[in-house]
């Protein structure tokens, strides 16, 4: 929506009237969680000003945020910390839908009746305020963004990953949430992002209003993210993920439209505790009903979700001392990944996840293959495509043509009945999780696969055919085009600016 000011004014001073106006629209402006979307681009706030503007909270998120840590803190489980034994490595496992009933894995030690029962309650608990809290839930209706954490270390790749992200033709507004002032770089958040509709909210604004709170820390920070930011529907991506292609279409097709939260496949088997169900008190999930989740990528719809959001809130929270132990238990430094679906499960809300498995990106360096990202397939055509699960008769995750053949093949081909298999969906997102696309050190591990064994230049993703393949075109010389524009954006005589150019050229001509 555009503000536009008067052709003319013919009965007050222009000295009153334009800065009347001015203060009017900045108003207009500052991110209420209620009423109209908020547009982010203010053109009169410059400097400080504008990543102040964007992290000024209503009077009613500062309200409900109070209450919200009041009940995180209510519900604090009276037991020691969790403890795992044993090799998490080997829990890393491959899915294995074949094997339904598998035990769910339990590396928890020294976990008594009494530790279990006092979790059980103080779940209970916080079940009971999220019912209550989730009417009160703010968010400006019917809007719909991106959101993304990132801090000083990260946002050279998340600038990267915006700048691909705008090249797919993506308009939607984007909210970074960085820790605390000491984070604020004045370049980057006032020039560089409000350029590219994106904005800067200093999460310390907000969550150092209720001072009882503990300080989040790394993992954590997503999910207040989501929590805090103004839209309704929300596109979560991580700082070095980006989209192949818009991916605005996925907030208005099924399955988001369908369910209101969509997640994505990671490549192992989750190790959930059975714990964890009886907690909080629903059926039991067989630990090989679905791939565990990789949350690069995540959809969410805060109207139909606002009781899962405070159950995501609080299982991240309490995750580092239980919560993530639970919900990961071959690797607990990734249980906030679970926390999503797990949420959602335990207040018997509708989720969908991908179930096309995610393809590992990268090459082979001599016999040996070097990933450096995952690939996310397109929810939509996944959702339409039903890829099978593999049981006794079939043994993989897709289609094949003898699938939808005729009975007889004979009458098959007299009546021209020959069927071809669906396409696999084509990725949607690339999660870059293995090399951290830094445009300043991009080049400078000569074992990363943008080398060969020699020390020669080469593409990491492959060749232009298997990617073009993949996606549709070459994704990957796009994105070099990206770390060249990213990296000479201070300095095109800097030796890092030659390095990347050069890198181009010897690689892609």
């Amino acid at each position: 929506m555009l503000i536009r000011g008067p052709h003319f004014i013919s009965t007050l001073p222009r000295l009153i009237v334009i800065p009347l106006f001015l203060v009017t629209c900045g108003l207009y402006f500052l991110p209420e969680h209620h009423g109209d979307p908020t547009i982010f681009i203010v053109p009169f706030l410059k400097g400080k000003n504008l990543t102040e503007a964007s992290s000024t909270f209503s009077a009613s998120v500062r309200h409900f945020w109070k209450d919200l840590a009041t009940a995180l803190i209510e519900s604090q489980p009276l037991c020691k910390a969790l403890q795992l034994d044993g090799d998490a490595m080997e829990l890393m496992i491959n899915w294995r839908p074949l094997e339904p009933h598998q035990k769910h894995p339990d590396r928890i030690v020294g976990f008594t009746d009494a530790d279990e029962t006092a979790l059980f309650r103080a779940h209970y608990n916080m079940r009971r305020a999220a019912q209550h809290l989730a009417p009160k839930l703010p968010f400006s209706k019917e809007t719909m963004g991106i959101v993304t954490t990132a801090n000083s270390k990260y946002m050279p790749m998340f600038l990267v990953s915006l700048r691909m992200l705008r090249r797919t033709g993506c308009n939607l507004p984007l909210e970074v949430f960085i820790d605390d002032w000491t984070k604020y770089e004045p370049t980057t958040c006032d020039i560089i992002l409000p350029s590219l509709n994106a904005r800067c909210v200093v999460m310390s604004n907000i969550y150092d209003t209720a001072v009882d709170a503990k300080t989040p820390d790394h993992y954590q920070y997503k999910v207040l993210a989501i929590l805090f930011s103004t839209f309704q529907h929300v596109l979560f991506l991580d700082s070095d993920a980006f989209p192949t292609y818009d991916p605005t279409v996925l907030l208005s097709t099924a399955p988001y439209t369908t369910h209101g939260l969509v997640t994505w496949p990671d490549f192992w088997a989750q190790t959930i505790s059975a714990h964890f169900y009886h907690i909080a008190a629903i059926p039991e999930v067989p630990s090989q009903a679905r791939l565990s989740s990789e949350s690069g990528q995540l959809l969410l719809n805060k109207e139909i979700h606002r009781e899962s959001l405070l159950m995501m809130v609080y299982y991240n929270y309490y995750g580092p001392d239980y919560y993530y132990k639970l919900l990961s238990q071959g690797s607990p430094g990734a249980g906030d990944k679970e926390t999503f679906v797990q949420a959602a499960l335990a207040v018997g809300l509708p989720y969908y996840q991908v179930r096309t498995p995610p393809l590992a990106i990268g090459r082979f360096v001599n016999g040996t293959y070097h990933g450096t990202g995952i690939a996310q397939a397109d929810p939509r055509r996944d959702y339409a495509y039903l890829p099978p699960m593999r049981s006794h008769i079939h043994k993989n995750e897709h289609w094949q043509d003898a699938d939808l053949a005729y009975p007889d093949p004979v009458l098959e081909k007299a009546l021209d009945r020959s069927l071809k298999a669906p396409l696999t969906p084509r990725p949607v997102f690339i999660h870059q999780n293995g090399l951290k696309l830094d445009p300043a050190r991009v080049l400078h591990d000569k074992s990363m696969p943008t080398y060969e064994l020699d020390g020669t230049p080469h593409r990491m993703w492959g060749s232009k055919e298997e990617m073009s393949k993949m996606v549709g075109y070459d994704l990957e010389r796009g994105l070099w085009d990206v770390i060249v524009e990213e990296g000479c954006r201070e300095h095109q005589a800097s030796r890092s600016c030659s390095e990347l150019k050069q890198h181009v050229r010897e690689v892609f001509g």
